[in-house]
């Protein structure tokens, strides 16, 4: 074991002893499992500061900046703008030094409890690795997003352990179900059952149950991450994946590099989303993106379903990344084995 994972298995076991005071009878680390490999963030609370930042693209619609300012005030929470917000660098929210040493402080503010991401696009990947993470280690907090998000919410827990919030961004739609979800997980600290709603079935392509650690998100930007470091073990995961606005033959091309990786065929089960405007620009010569999925997950050799609700849609789940989990395809459901925050 390199000094490095010792370093941050021990920061994890002294910001559980540490964070202990923040839990009600409800929810004692007695209760966890044993599960040394992470790190809670402590549970968001009213009153707390969340910062609402671009890492990515830029902002041009204002308006959804005081949208999302509202859902989270509405929740209770306070709000913080942060200068990306306002920056314009070609398709970026400020270069690249910019957006790090913004994300740096916001790792450092012990004021700030929780960051939201604005918005996806592109430009994770350029700052990912000038990230102080090690601070993060040191403060822990709640961290959600989605998209091109990816990269950070994968990257960060494989780099410390620290659980991280597949869930909506600033500029979604902060609709009833996306917000109940988001508040049960990270503040309520619920050991969630997220259950696929009656009237939007799952397609199941391979009937079953199992266990294992959640790791996912964005289809196109988890592929790029390949080689980069910034991947966990991804042996025995629920793999989760979703993507929008790509050609049928793309998607079919991606999940190809995951079997040739070995990374689908040694998952504990596969939950992909939905999907969404993933059509041809020429139908005639294409299958429709239904088909490629069947081709491509259909002959599964453990639990696999499209369509669970989170990524690219207006009813989302929260799904920590990072969290141990079962899938069952009886009831179309995955439960976190514990809470994910403290």
């Amino acid at each position: 074991m390199s000094s490095r994972r010792k370093f941050l298995r021990n920061i994890s076991v002294a910001a559980a002893a540490a964070m202990t005071t923040r839990l009600g009878a409800k929810n004692s680390f007695a209760d966890l499992p044993a599960d040394p490999n992470i790190i809670l963030p402590p549970r968001l609370q009213k009153g707390d500061l969340i910062a609402l930042s671009a890492p990515a693209g830029a902002i041009w619609n204002e308006d959804s900046i005081q949208k999302a300012t509202l859902a989270l005030e509405g929740a209770g929470f306070l709000v913080k703008h942060c200068d990306s917000l306002s920056m314009k660098y070609g398709y970026l929210a400020g270069d690249d030094d910019f957006r790090t040493a913004e994300w740096n402080d916001l790792f450092q503010d012990e004021a700030v409890k929780g960051i939201v991401c604005m918005r996806g696009g592109w430009g994770c990947a350029r700052i990912a690795k000038n990230l102080h993470l090690d601070m993060l280690a040191h403060n822990p907090k709640v961290i959600t997003g989605f998209s091109d998000f990816t990269t950070l919410l994968v990257g960060i827990y494989a780099r410390t352990g620290l659980i991280t919030f597949h869930g909506p961004v600033g500029n979604s739609s902060w609709n009833d179900f996306t917000l109940d979800h988001f508040l049960r997980v990270v503040v309520e600290g619920e050991a969630i059952k997220m259950q696929q709603p009656s009237t939007d079935p799952l397609t199941i392509y391979k009937e079953g149950k199992a266990h294992g650690r959640l790791i996912g998100g964005n289809l196109t930007v988890f592929n790029t991450m390949m080689g980069t470091g910034f991947l966990p073990d991804l042996n025995n995961t629920i793999l989760f994946l979703e993507d929008t606005e790509e050609e049928p033959y793309a998607i079919d091309r991606m999940f190809t590099q995951l079997e040739l990786c070995r990374i689908t065929t040694s998952a504990a089960a596969i939950l992909l989303g939905k999907f969404t405007d993933c059509v041809a620009e020429e139908p005639i010569k294409s299958f429709p993106i239904d088909e490629v999925l069947k081709q491509k997950v259909g002959g599964s050799l453990v639990p696999a379903a499209s369509g669970f609700n989170f990524g690219h849609i207006a009813d989302k789940f929260t799904i920590p990344v990072g969290a141990l989990a079962t899938f069952d395809t009886s009831d179309q459901s995955l439960t976190l084995d514990y809470p994910c925050v403290s």
